[in-house]
């Protein structure tokens, strides 16, 4: 995948989460092998300014999913916490909106309204894959549905 200066990604990242989460960030720089990137827009006391990365570690930020949030105990999701989308098991749903939920690799339980979860989804070889929804759509890949205008993509659906 080419990225370019000024893109948004995500950077796979293993300072707090042994497994690894992914944070928002933005190519500063890139040549074959390397990306430099800035995370967010609110700088952390103590974090540098631009980071470098292979290439590998990059990911284009992933699309939307167009279904309903209908999650139960034991799904896959990722979970925004720390500043990173860290990969995550629910464990007990307390209603609509609230959910328990375990970071994999953690322990430890906490709350997480569903605003700060995610649908799991992996980046391979150019396309999309679902992870841990279900068995039948979990290595299913997404197709990009492009706008009429072409200005960008406004909607992501699973291939049929």
């Amino acid at each position: 995948m080419r990225f370019k200066k000024g893109g948004k990604v995500e950077v796979l990242t293993k300072k707090d989460v042994p497994t690894g989460g992914f944070r928002c960030a933005e190519i500063i720089y890139g040549n074959v092998h390397t990306c430099s990137v800035k995370y967010g827009w609110l700088p952390i006391a103590g974090e540098a300014a631009a980071e470098g990365f292979p290439r590998k570690a990059i990911r284009p930020c992933p699309p939307p999913i167009n279904e309903t949030d209908d999650w139960v105990s034991g799904d896959v999701v990722e979970v925004f916490d720390g500043l990173c989308w860290k990969p995550a098991v629910i464990v007990k749903v307390f209603g609509v909106n609230i959910f328990s939920v375990r970071v994999v690799g953690s322990n430890s339980e906490h709350k997480a309204h569903q605003c700060r979860l995610r649908f799991r989804q992996s980046w391979e070889v150019g396309n999309w894959f679902l992870v841990g929804k279900g068995s039948s759509n979990s290595t299913e890949p997404l197709k990009r549905k492009r706008s009429s205008l072409g200005f960008s993509d406004v909607g992501w659906q699973k291939k049929r």
